[in-house]
């Protein structure tokens, strides 16, 4: 078992566990797109960013595997800012029909967008 702290929450999971994994297993939630585990893990969406206390950047939870030790940061202002800006990149490419959309209303994108208080579709 490996020993790490997340949101100052003591952990232990098995090796081999991403930083995602283990933040779910005590019931916190990390932002995430693309990830879905065993269909598909491809990094692609960048907004699972996390925080790792003595690290200069930050790394994407979904492929991160757990180290003895790590102290994770899932929401500090670093991570935050840096989640924004992803979910902004995505909202650029996006077509943001939401009123037209088969969605509805039920889209982790656009409910992503409001929990990081984005309101308008950047340039």
């Amino acid at each position: 078992m490996v020993s790490l702290t997340i949101d100052g929450r003591k952990v232990a999971v098995p090796e081999k566990t991403t930083i995602m994994e283990a933040a779910a297993s005590t019931g916190i939630e990390i932002p995430h797109l693309c990830y879905l585990k065993g269909i598909n893990e491809i990094n692609a969406c960048k907004v699972c960013v996390v925080e790792i206390q003595g690290e200069e950047k930050v790394v994407t939870s979904c492929c991160t595997p757990v180290q003895e030790g790590m102290v994770v940061f899932t929401n500090s202002p670093k991570a935050r800012a840096i989640r924004r800006t992803n979910v902004e990149l995505i909202l650029s490419q996006h077509d943001c029909l939401c009123a037209t959309c088969v969605r509805s209303g039920n889209c982790s994108l656009q409910k992503l967008a409001n929990d990081l208080g984005i309101y308008e579709i950047p340039l």
